[in-house]
């Protein structure tokens, strides 16, 4: 199959207009002729990444977080994106890149995360400005019963693969409604406030954001970035196998040494 006709099928399912404006998805490197016979899907682009895609005979990298995002003044490998990028060029490697059409699907990262939890009544925390677009950004569900912070913050680690997770708020504090944003979204936490939810779960909150989400009464969990996003991986392959009908493959990526003193 050639690379324009996967990418066509591709963004049939989570199109770029689902894209926020100041994101950079879809296909960022390699030749729309060239041929595809196998996939591999990973969290980044990384020398590793493109390396493990190449050996276990794939010609199409799909990422979840775009290798090109900011202006590049060049491609040369004394950098690691430029690396990776020369890496994959040289290997025959097309790399695309499914980011924010993939967190605003209704089948997507928000979803996805929502749904391993078992939550019911699943919805967006910010619908889309056009109903008739993507299905929005962030979740917000209901657990089929009220549960202390410490048994939800054990059940998102088991549920999501986590290797930590840090919580804010009393231990024994009964959590039913839980919103949450894949990747950094602690901008959110007013609409879960909004949204009347008594847990807000993301990434990368800031220090502020943080305090002002206590002083309002939200709880909090506070979890790695990449750890939770690769939780919707499984599905993105399941999706980009049964649309184009290829053989794809979840590239294994190294964990970071990781320690808290």
């Amino acid at each position: 199959m050639k690379l324009c006709d996967v990418v066509s099928l591709i963004e049939k399912r989570m199109p770029l207009t689902w894209s926020e404006e100041w994101d950079n998805s879809g296909l960022l490197v390699g030749d729309p002729d060239s041929d595809i016979v196998k996939a591999g899907i990973a969290l980044d682009v990384t020398e590793e990444t493109v390396l493990k895609a190449t050996r276990s005979g794939c010609q199409l990298l799909v990422t979840h977080h775009p290798i090109i995002f900011r202006p590049l003044k060049n491609i040369i490998p004394d950098r690691p994106a430029g690396k990776s990028m020369v890496t994959a060029i040289k290997n025959g490697l097309s790399l695309y890149a499914a980011h924010t059409n993939w967190d605003s699907s209704p089948e997507g990262v928000n979803f996805t995360l929502a749904e391993l939890l078992g939550l019911d009544e699943i919805e967006p925390l910010v619908p889309p400005a056009d109903r008739s677009s993507s299905w929005g950004m962030g979740a917000v569900g209901e657990l089929m019963m009220p549960m202390p912070l410490d048994t939800v913050m054990k059940l998102i680690k088991e549920r999501w693969c986590l290797s930590s997770c840090t919580g804010y708020g009393s231990r024994s504090a009964m959590i039913r409604k839980i919103a949450l944003g894949g990747g950094s979204c602690g901008d959110m936490w007013p609409k879960a406030a909004e949204k009347g939810a008594s847990l807000f779960v993301t990434a990368d909150m800031s220090y502020h954001n943080r305090q002002d989400a206590l002083n309002c009464g939200l709880k909090l969990l506070d979890v790695d970035h990449g750890e939770m996003e690769r939780a919707s991986l499984p599905r993105l392959k399941s999706i980009i196998e049964k649309e184009t009908g290829l053989i794809v493959e979840l590239i294994p990526e190294t964990e970071r040494e990781k320690f808290i003193l």
